[in-house]
């Protein structure tokens, strides 16, 4: 569940989509649910994500929701290392450091599979044709 302060950002990113010209659109960002909005080059943009990928396929839709789902996942852990940080500035233990560990072991895990994916998806692409 977003914050307020998340909530009152978003508001404030779509006022200014709409008065740069954008449309809101009746689809929705399937991480988020915000209504997605289509910028006047055409692209189309979540006000809290940026840049939205429109899924043609099932197999597009599997692979960008197991992106979203990464860079999610990925955010989350960044803020439980930020928030870790105070615990090993005032010296609390090898569990913090422990986890701190896990959790940038996990990240780098989740760069290499969203490195595979898109390189999947650009070698996938380049052989349409």
């Amino acid at each position: 569940m977003p914050s307020e302060e998340e909530r009152a950002l978003a508001i404030k990113r779509m006022t200014e989509l709409l008065r740069g010209g954008a449309t809101m659109l009746g689809e929705h960002c399937p991480l988020c649910g915000s209504p997605l909005f289509r910028l006047r080059s055409g692209e189309i943009v979540c006000p809290v994500h940026g840049r939205v990928v429109v899924a043609r396929t099932e197999e597009e839709v599997a692979e960008a929701t197991v992106l979203g789902v990464l860079t999610e996942l990925e955010k989350a852990l960044v803020k439980r290392i930020s928030a870790s940080i105070r615990d090993v500035e005032r010296g609390e233990g090898d569990e913090v450091l422990r986890s701190t560990i896990y959790a940038l072991d996990a990240i780098e895990r989740i760069e290499r599979i969203k490195h595979l994916l898109q390189e999947s998806r650009k070698s996938g692409s380049s052989g349409k044709g």
